[in-house]
């Protein structure tokens, strides 16, 4: 599998149909599983004979799902591709440790049938290498778009991961306390900063942080040092090789003093408001932004469906930005499964791969697709997916085994200290240090 999977720039089509997805509690491991298995191995063979369509017999798959906004939006789905195949049930499981769970279901060669992953993630890669997951070359991908086949192709040539739905990060905002208070939508920093001034001083908090989650914070730096430096593959190629480092890059530095620089104007105490609860909170009238990806909006609306908001794209100093897209869920077959479960997973993924069902999870999870003929309408985001023709740039770039636990479990420091350099110094040794194991595993 790659290590860095190379980035491309967004085809003004993909717009209409269309950063690695929300955070979640992704743990990737190092450590390899028992015994390696290859990547064709008999259960990803099926024949029409003895397909549960044929058959008639009743079949049971479980689907392990990581991405837990996405429950319901899965579970539509999965209603409707039952009532097509009635003798098959497909069992989402959602757990709060999924990825340490699939490494241990990977050592004892119990991989689930279907299982949600992130394409860029690096439990994802060591599981494709490995023969965990089954080639859906001739399985499913008649239905995907292009540009994502080609760029999530392993070195084998195969393709371990039906690329389902893209993502996207800006700033979500309430449009009633903005008309109220007669606000633009802001364009540089500059005009944020004013807005968020002005709202201080009305003693209002302007921005939701929930900084609890780490992985929260970790995706604002993102979002921020996005809007400069959209494709960071050859960055991560730099720091690899020793180029630069990151207390040496000018954006990182400047992407952590504006961190610092919002969080004067947040709620306080953001290391005690979790994910969940900063949703609530937003979704029921406290603070005028939320600093999120387009994957919160169907909680959001879930909390309170009377809420009015929308969402801009995170604004830099000259107001010339571009706007990264990331692929968000990738949809997996695991290779130990029995030929009946491996044939009604293929026919599972290959209605996942529809535009009818592909259609159905975007309207509900409000997502870009990564299907044929899927209609993207996203109420709360469509201002950026109508810049994305011009301004869009697709960010898959891989980071080493380890690394975004070892980051994440640091990040929160410098929201407690604002030591900025004194945490960039130690990520670059760690991202180092995550390669160097990476490419001792791998050699």
């Amino acid at each position: 599998m790659k290590k860095r999977i190379l980035c491309a720039v967004l085809a003004a089509a993909m717009a209409a149909s269309v950063l690695a997805g929300c955070g979640g509690d992704t743990k990737p491991s190092s450590s390899a599983p028992k015994e390696d298995k290859p990547a064709s191995s008999p259960a990803s063979q099926s024949t029409p004979e003895s397909t549960p369509a044929s058959t008639g017999e009743a079949v049971e798959i479980e689907f392990v799902q990581q991405k837990r906004e996405a429950v319901d939006s899965f579970q539509a789905v999965i209603d409707l591709f039952q009532e097509k195949n009635p003798n098959i049930t497909v069992k989402q499981s959602v757990m709060p440790d999924a990825a340490t769970v699939l490494m241990t279901r990977a050592s004892t060669n119990e991989m689930p049938d279907v299982l949600m992953h992130w394409p860029t993630d690096s439990q994802y890669i060591q599981f494709a290498q490995q023969g965990r997951l089954r080639p859906l070359d001739d399985v499913c991908m008649d239905n995907v778009l292009e540009q994502y086949i080609d760029v999530l192709k392993s070195a084998d040539g195969h393709n371990y991961c039906l690329p389902f739905s893209c993502n996207f990060m800006g700033v979500f905002y309430d449009t009633e306390k903005f008309a109220a208070a007669k606000y633009e939508v802001p364009k540089t920093w500059d005009e944020l900063i004013t807005i968020a001034k002005d709202i201080k001083s009305k003693g209002e908090v302007a921005f939701m942080f929930p900084d609890k989650d780490a992985w929260t914070i970790s995706q604002l730096w993102s979002n921020i040092e996005g809007k400069n430096r959209p494709d960071n593959a050859q960055y991560y190629a730099d720091l690899r090789s020793g180029a630069t480092t990151f207390q040496d890059d000018e954006l990182a530095n400047d992407a952590w003093k504006k961190i610092l620089e919002l969080h004067e104007y947040s709620q306080g105490d953001t290391l005690s408001l979790g994910y969940d609860q900063c949703i609530s909170d937003f979704a029921t009238g406290t603070g005028y932004m939320f600093i999120q990806g387009i994957w919160a909006s169907a909680s959001i609306e879930a909390a309170n469906p009377d809420k009015k908001f929308n969402m801009f794209p995170m604004p830099n100093d000259s107001g010339d930005i571009k706007q990264p897209i990331g692929l968000d869920t990738g949809i997996c077959a695991g290779a130990d499964s029995s030929p009946e479960k491996a044939a009604a997973a293929d026919l599972f993924l290959k209605f996942m791969s529809t535009t009818e069902a592909a259609q159905l999870y975007s309207d509900l999870d409000h997502s870009p697709s990564c299907i044929k003929g899927v209609n993207a309408v996203i109420p709360q985001g469509q201002g950026i997916v109508d810049i994305l023709a011009e301004k869009g740039v697709l960010s898959v770039a891989s980071l080493p085994a380890g690394f975004e636990e070892t980051k994440r479990s640091k990040i929160q420091n410098v929201i407690l200290n604002g030591d900025i350099t004194g945490y960039l110094t130690e990520m670059t040794s760690d991202y180092l240090a995550a390669c160097q194991a990476e490419d001792e595993q791998t050699s």
